[in-house]
């Protein structure tokens, strides 16, 4: 099939299905695939129908392929393929520049035949966000630094001097060129005393931000995570290691916006000292097939 597919559970441990293991696929059957149920209605005397909604199911990945003879790679597959332990299934086609990756969960341990020469297998697994997920992360820091360090150039014994210096830029554009929304994880550590983040999508005015149900006062440390990823929403506050759940104390406006397809413009601020945050956005990208 020229691809690789690497499953690795989230116990740490992997099985790679290409020719240089000796694993092979003849079916990778599911990742193109996507199930849309639709919310039709009708009235009397309406041709056809009207539809008020469409919801994109999960899906199945089914890899069938096989193996010869050899009982340490049975024994593997059977090992890393677990009942009830959650896995990454990644997609790698060098030649259509593809690297992605699912999460997903096993619907069948392997089923693997008994022939002494070739035997064969046959795994389903349960993709319950059912869109593939590219495996480079983007970052985007909300700071850059500027240099101010040149050749030639006199050193001074009695007056600082700096290399460089960090210039705070609160605004942002995203490019993105995924073809689905995606999520993001902002990472914001405080250098000093904050009041009150927030993160505003500029274009649609969707925020995230605290003091309408509680102050959020961040020390110096602090780090406060905010995850706008599809069923892996959440808000912690991490102090001296500690991680606290704050998802109540975000304003009753603020809304898990996510990233979509073409140019985002985000921005940060805060009640007090919104220059003493140190602000990181990951993300991926997200394809609706490969």
């Amino acid at each position: 099939m020229g691809v690789t597919v690497i499953y690795t559970n989230s116990l740490g441990k992997s099985v790679e299905f290409s020719e240089a293991s000796g694993i092979r696929l003849t079916t990778l059957d599911g990742i193109s695939k996507n199930e849309i149920t639709l919310s039709e209605s009708s009235v009397s005397n309406q041709i056809g129908t009207t539809v008020s909604g469409a919801s994109i199911e999960s899906k199945d990945i089914t890899l069938e392929g096989r193996f010869k003879y050899n009982a340490d790679t049975r024994k593997r597959l059977l090992a890393v393929i677990l009942p009830g332990v959650s896995a990454t299934l990644r997609y790698i086609n060098t030649r259509a520049g593809v690297d992605v990756y699912w999460k997903v969960e096993p619907k069948t341990t392997p089923i693997i035949t008994l022939n002494e020469t070739w035997q064969k297998f046959q795994i389903v697994l349960r993709a319950p966000f059912p869109y593939a997920r590219r495996a480079k992360e983007t970052k985007v820091t909300f700071q850059r630094l500027r240099s101010l360090f040149k050749f030639p150039r006199s050193f001074s014994n009695t007056e600082p001097w700096k290399i460089s210096e960090k210039i705070l830029g609160p605004l942002v554009t995203v490019d993105y060129k995924g073809s689905i929304n995606t999520g993001f994880l902002l990472t914001m550590k405080a250098e000093a005393k904050v009041k009150n983040p927030k993160v505003l999508n500029v274009f649609t005015q969707e925020h995230i931000s605290f003091g309408q149900v509680a102050d959020l006062e961040m020390n110096l440390g602090d780090v406060l995570e905010i995850s706008t990823f599809a069923n892996e929403q959440y808000c912690h506050l991490i102090r001296n290691g500690e991680v606290e759940n704050i998802f109540w104390m975000t304003d009753y406006d603020s809304e898990f916006f996510q990233i979509r397809p073409g140019e985002n413009v985000l921005k940060y601020t805060a009640e007090e000292n919104p220059g003493s945050l140190d602000a990181l956005l990951r993300f991926e990208e997200v394809l609706a097939g490969v």
